[in-house]
């Protein structure tokens, strides 16, 4: 079984100016983070039914699902403080 890792490094530094943005950049990498997530669980609920049909799974919704659970962790560590790498609005497809 595979794993997905994200490495994450500790810095003591922190800007201020970063904490002003962080607010902003939250609302609006939430906002498309959820309609990302409501086609997510729409691709799962379909994956569901494709695997019965066809006992395998699908390599395009694998991806997809995937791509938008690593930018939920990344949105997720950005704003409880633990990285100041802001994650990108739209999630980046080739993860």
């Amino acid at each position: 079984m595979k794993t997905i890792q994200q490495k994450i490094i500790f810095t003591e530094k922190a800007t201020r100016v970063e904490m002003l943005y962080r607010i902003v950049w939250g609302i609006l990498a939430g906002i498309v983070l959820f309609i990302f997530s409501l086609i997510a669980a729409l691709a799962i609920f379909i994956h569901f039914f494709y695997i019965l049909v066809y006992a395998k799974r699908h390599k395009g919704i694998f991806d997809f699902v995937k791509i938008i659970e690593v930018q939920r962790f990344r949105l997720s560590m950005y704003l409880t403080f633990e990285t100041d790498e802001r994650p990108p609005i739209v999630p980046e497809m080739n993860v």
